[in-house]
């Protein structure tokens, strides 16, 4: 062959290869996305078109379209502002971003209107001083402590924050109240703009979103503590190396995060009720615009926010809907959420460390024949309890077992989380969900008889839900996966739940006959029934650690510690992801039916997503991993109002309130749990633990010589101390000399010539 053919082989081969590798990288994702925009445009002009009010469109109704929901957008785009930029600033989503605004926002209230002091006052106080204290308190306090723990209890973290902020505020101003915030200049202040009517308030509105977004802007690229903030995020090492303080880049993002959420509490407040829930509830759509922008880009996440606002605008001014799918325009950022986090490229599968706290210690995994022990003795102290043997002998009374009821079918349902998030790792905030959904098949299909037939069939249809959840979860890891279930979890109680064909509001009466169970029956809240649930609950927990020492619990848990590694040990990561969702969907399903045995009649507010969160919250406080973590989580649902009940304290009421972020605190100092502390701790007073015993003398024994890391910085030396670091360094030759003292020995040994 000639060189010049040589050369244009070599050419070809080029040309080929470089066409190739374009192809294999780029085209697969913009196919996607463009196949699923291209159905979404299609089904929502389908969806208007079929929903389409009457509402005449003219200026004056696009105008005030644009300008409300402009208004309303430029809100979301400051609280999703602050979300982006403590995330990319410290890598902790704060899931307490929209209960701080709401906070703050009272805190206003309480100035402006209840004080009375005057506008700009109020506003520079709360959202320079005080918010931005507030958010510097945080991180030093709960913050800077989590960024080595795994996601889950960095995301449980700040849950455990937004419930503390909104039991305050509740306790504090009693938050249902139908307070209000008057805009600013009231509501009078407007002006006319081509026969459209603006408010002052919302002018200002969008004028703020418009100067925080500029000063962003300049601080991030222009600001020497901006570009700091910045290195942090791509490595805070090497930011240090050149300067950079990651405690004060840290504070400033907090107290930068905690301002911008007052600001979005401040200015929503006018537009909606000055209540708990609903101003919390602005969070997911902050969520939403901070999805749009990929958790790091501030331009998109504004774009993302003023197309929500726009979007939520035009259904309610020009769309109607059935009562079924009334809350469609709520449904809206929800819907935007779990679009975008599917459009997002698929998750690549890496390695991960494992946290240095959570490495000191490894749990010892429990074996069958422990767990039948524990349940028969958890069993037996029901048994007692609901008899009258015990103290507190109204414990059995029709309160007190309906309240063990409620224990155990909140364990039954937690205990849906263990497989998929403590051992597979797959973050779900869709517990309830999943367990209404079973609810509602055992009305539907057993409820009027109470047959047991009932639980196995829901148990099995809720677990396709389950695998529907799965599909995202097969692309999306760590944070995107845990949005995707909140959306999931929001869109069905927004959208699924709120059918009349699914839950009639108007139906009176139970619609669950009493369980019958060979020829017994047991009412949801009678004695029989609790002992049920405990057979119940013993045998999933056992059933769980068996599972858990079985290949597919290994398998769960190898995924969870490196899906990299997984896969290369021939793992096969997507019907692994599936089977742990089916799981858990099956399992909170059965509880679900469980639970509407119990309550008697279903409504949409028993499976809302506020009312999910804290028993996921319990569950990771118990220790996420350990099934016995699902009844220190049911226990403490029902413990502290059978305190109150007995001791009437005026402080109990301020720890009901403060509990939440108490657990928040407790989660950052123990990630492994209360449930392995307290096991730990009682494992050595069992008979067939002797390695506890043995574990635990060793400890002592280890407390009781210093570290020689120790001698001279937190403690003083002494001839004792030198004794014993004689010893650890093995240098203690000159001991053996009778008579010998080991601390001038070590003054008097000779040093090696340099």
């Amino acid at each position: 062959m000639s060189p010049n053919a040589s050369d244009a082989v070599g050419r070809a081969e080029r040309r080929d290869t470089a066409a190739d590798v374009p192809r294999r990288r780029r085209t697969p994702v913009p196919v996607r996305q463009a196949v699923v925009l291209s159905g979404l445009a299609v089904g929502a002009v389908v969806v208007s078109a079929a929903s389409w009010a009457g509402t005449p469109v003219t200026v004056g109704n696009v105008g005030g379209m644009v300008v409300v929901g402009l208004s309303l957008g430029a809100i979301y785009a400051v609280s999703a502002s602050g979300l982006v930029v403590v995330y990319t600033t410290t890598g902790v989503f704060n899931f307490a971003q929209g209960a701080v605004g709401m906070y703050w926002a009272f805190v206003y209230w309480e100035l402006r209107v209840n004080r009375g002091w005057p506008a700009p006052v109020a506003l520079a106080l709360v959202v320079l001083v005080l918010a931005p204290l507030g958010g510097v308190l945080l991180d030093r306090a709960v913050m800077r402590r989590l960024r080595n723990l795994p996601l889950v209890l960095q995301l449980m973290v700040t849950v455990g924050l937004m419930v503390a902020f909104m039991g305050i505020a509740a306790t504090q101003w009693q938050g249902d109240r139908g307070r209000t915030v008057l805009p600013f200049f009231g509501h009078t202040g407007s002006f006319e703009v081509i026969g459209v009517t603006v408010t002052w308030h919302r002018l200002i509105t969008i004028l703020v979103a418009a100067a925080i977004a500029l000063l962003l802007r300049l601080l991030l690229f222009r600001a020497r503590l901006g570009v700091a903030m910045r290195a942090v995020v791509d490595s805070r090492s090497l930011a240090a190396l050149n300067g950079a303080n990651g405690e004060a880049v840290s504070a400033t993002a907090w107290a930068i995060g905690s301002s911008l959420a007052a600001v979005a509490g401040i200015l929503i407040a006018p537009e909606s009720q000055l209540v708990v829930d609903v101003l919390t509830l602005v969070v997911i759509d902050a969520f939403a615009a901070a999805a749009v922008g990929r958790m790091r880009s501030l331009p998109w996440t504004f774009a993302g926010a003023l197309l929500l606002g726009v979007g939520q605008q035009f259904i309610r001014r020009f769309l109607s809907f059935d009562d079924g799918f009334a809350n469609m325009h709520e449904a809206l950022p929800t819907i935007l959420l779990f679009v975008v986090v599917i459009l997002l490229p698929q998750a690549q599968l890496r390695a991960r460390g494992v946290s240095a706290q959570l490495a000191r210690r490894t749990l010892r995994l429990t074996d069958v024949k422990e767990s039948t022990v524990g349940v028969a003795a958890l069993f037996m102290l029901v048994l007692a309890w609901t008899g009258g043997t015990l103290p507190f002998t109204d414990a059995w009374s029709s309160v007190g077992i309906n309240r063990g009821v409620t224990m155990m079918v909140t364990a039954i349902i937690m205990l849906s989380l263990v497989p998929l998030t403590g051992w597979a790792g797959q973050v779900s905030f869709a517990p309830l969900a999943f367990a209404g959904v079973g609810a509602v098949i055992f009305a539907k299909i057993t409820g009027d008889t109470g047959s047991a037939y009932g639980l196995v069939l829901a148990a099995a249809l809720t677990a396709p839900v389950g695998a529907l959840m799965a599909l995202p979860a097969v692309r999306l890891q760590g944070l995107y996966l845990a949005l995707a279930s909140m959306a999931f979890a929001r869109g069905f109680e927004l959208l699924f739940f709120t059918q009349t064909a699914v839950i009639d509001p108007n139906r009176g009466g139970r619609q669950f006959a009493p369980l019958s169970i060979g020829g017994w029956e047991l009412t949801g809240t009678g004695r029989g029934y609790l002992l049920a649930l405990t057979v119940v609950f013993g045998a999933m927990v056992t059933g769980l650690v068996a599972l858990r020492r079985s290949r597919w619990g290994r398998r769960w848990v190898a995924m969870k510690d490196s899906e990299a590694a997984a896969a290369t040990l021939g793992i096969n990561v997507i019907e692994t992801k599936v089977a742990v969702f089916v799981l858990s969907a099956a399992m909170a399903g059965f509880g679900g039916a469980l639970f509407g045995l119990q309550v008697g009649t279903l409504n949409v507010l028993q499976f809302e997503l506020l009312v999910g969160l804290p028993i996921v919250l319990l569950l990771v406080v118990g220790g996420v991993s350990l099934p016995a973590a699902a009844l220190f989580g049911g226990v403490n649902t029902v413990l502290f109002i059978v305190i109150k009940d007995r001791w009437d304290y005026s402080w109990l009421s301020a720890l009901e309130v403060l509990g939440p972020g108490i657990m928040a605190v407790v989660m950052v100092l123990n990630p492994a749990g209360a449930v392995a502390e307290i096991g730990r701790g009682f494992a050595r007073f069992l008979p067939w633990r002797a390695d506890a015993r043995a574990a635990y003398a060793a400890e002592v024994a280890a407390n009781r010589e210093p570290e020689p890391g120790e001698l001279g910085l937190s403690r003083p030396f002494t001839a004792a101390d030198m004794v014993a670091t004689e010893r650890a360094l093995s240098v203690a030759n000159e001991l053996a000399r009778p008579g010998h003292d080991g601390a001038a020995a070590a003054m008097t040994v000779e040093r090696p010539a340099p």
